[in-house]
């Protein structure tokens, strides 16, 4: 599914299409730049909700929840993978020198990836379903009307048939790409400080 962010792609797209020039900018600029093109579309996805401050002060511990979730299911895949270390520095060293992989390790390693990535799909959908449910009642029937008008504005543009989806399922959508997004609580500080201070 597209992610709300979609402008963000249209502009990368964008940034990338210029011809370059005498002083090509370092990495961490183009970095900078990238990822100021990404906030403004954060923001510009918030701003019509006009979020009071007991909205934010509520989103940000919230957000932080979901992601201790995440982050333990990531330390579980670190485990079961510094299990296997001795087995996999081996291989790769073998392979590196022309010898063929092992097609147990590889079936294995599919195995494994086909796992985790089922695992962190569910851990996911778990999350986003807990995230929205906790934090519908604080929103108002405009703060919601929108979130909903907003996914389907961003799913449509990608071409992605709405009719089927519920508002439910649209405003879950928006809580996954713009409350559950990786830099929403630093966001969502900056914007407290600077609208409703």
């Amino acid at each position: 599914m597209e992610r709300i962010g979609l402008v963000f792609v249209i502009a990368c797209g964008l940034a990338f299409g210029v011809p370059q020039q005498a002083n090509t900018p370092t990495l961490s600029e183009v970095d900078q730049l990238l990822l100021a093109l990404s906030d403004i579309t954060w923001f510009n996805n918030i701003r019509p909700l006009n979020l009071t401050k007991p909205q934010i002060e509520r989103l940000i511990p919230v957000h932080e929840r979901a992601y201790q979730q995440l982050e333990r299911l990531i330390q579980e895949e670190a485990k079961e993978l510094r299990n296997r270390k001795e087995e996999i520095l081996k291989i790769r060293e073998e392979t590196s020198r022309g010898k063929s992989l092992p097609k147990e390790f590889q079936e294995t390693i599919k195995r494994l990836e086909r796992d985790a990535a089922q695992k962190r799909r569910q851990l996911r959908a778990q999350v986003v379903s807990e995230v929205a449910t906790e934090l519908k009642p604080h929103f108002t029937e405009e703060q919601m009307s929108y979130m909903v008008k907003r996914s389907k504005e961003v799913l449509e543009s990608a071409r992605v048939d709405v009719s089927q989806l519920k508002d439910d399922q649209l405003y879950a959508l928006f809580v996954e790409n713009v409350f559950l997004d990786a830099r929403a609580p630093e966001l969502l500080k900056e914007w407290r400080s600077k609208n409703l201070e």
